[in-house]
């Protein structure tokens, strides 16, 4: 269940999606956050003291569709591992071609098992990316655990305006594109179509965004009016009555302003 879109422009990579996860093939919530940054750092080896000098860094961005166990245990087991990755300069990779390699080899692995467990239910696609030192421009992977168990791997987005629409909302989307390419307004108008679609029930829940600004990734939530002005990051109202904002602290979560 989901629909995510991802897309080239201007030479950023962007991300939207809906906020609707599954659970097997009967459960589903609009609890899900699913466009997210994962921070990465390559260390080199250390000496005598164990002292590690930090050689690359950045962000990853990163959203899925499909099977929420099998996303959210990668994104997991992943999330504290790239933080400490370790290489020797001249010989290993240090760009995203060897970052990539190392999410591709644990997504394989930790995707297998859940297929394994739940069969079908446990279907997963996730794109990343991240700005690629070598090659001087972000780069986007994309990779699948399909409902035959089936595994793929491929470099996504390499042109200006290519784009990919994935998830169960992805053909009512499809048939919503007025052009071939792929843009923020044209993004975001599909995806609050087919949100607002009562005939598509696997799709559902806010708005959430994401894009580069250099090498940092940042996902924002959406600013909304419905019956009163809503600050919303997936499930969570920021100017809701759930954060009291006179005597807590308040978000500074950055939003998409989609107030009419």
């Amino acid at each position: 269940m989901t629909l995510c879109i991802v897309w080239r422009e201007n030479g950023n990579i962007k991300f939207c999606s809906d906020s609707r996860i599954s659970f097997g093939s009967v459960l589903s919530s609009d609890f899900g956050i699913k466009i997210v940054r994962m921070p990465f750092r390559i260390f080199g080896p250390g000496d005598e003291n164990r002292v590690k000098d930090l050689i690359v860094s950045g962000d990853l961005g990163l959203c899925f569709a499909g099977s929420a166990i099998g996303a959210l245990m990668t994104k997991d087991a992943l999330f504290e591992l790239v933080s400490n990755l370790q290489g020797i300069q001249s010989y290993h990779d240090m760009g995203m071609d060897g970052v990539a390699d190392f999410i591709k080899r644990g997504f394989e692995v930790i995707s297998g098992q859940v297929s394994t467990a739940l069969g079908k239910n446990g279907a997963t696609k996730i794109v990343f990316a991240g700005w690629c030192e070598k090659q001087k421009r972000y780069r986007a992977f994309s990779m699948e655990r399909d409902k035959c168990n089936k595994f793929s791997f491929d470099e996504t987005l390499k042109d200006n305006n290519d784009f990919e629409i994935f998830g169960t909302g992805s053909e009512v989307a499809e048939k919503l594109l007025q052009n071939e390419s792929m843009s923020e307004m044209e993004a975001l108008r599909i995806l609050k179509a087919v949100i607002q679609d009562p005939n598509v029930d696997s799709v559902g829940g806010n708005i959430q965004y994401g894009c580069f600004n250099g090498k940092n990734f940042q996902p924002y939530g959406v600013a909304k009016f419905d019956n009163s002005v809503k600050y919303c990051r997936g499930p969570l109202d920021f100017n809701g009555p759930d954060f009291d904002q006179e005597t807590g602290l308040i978000s500074n979560f950055p939003l998409l302003d989609l107030i009419p």
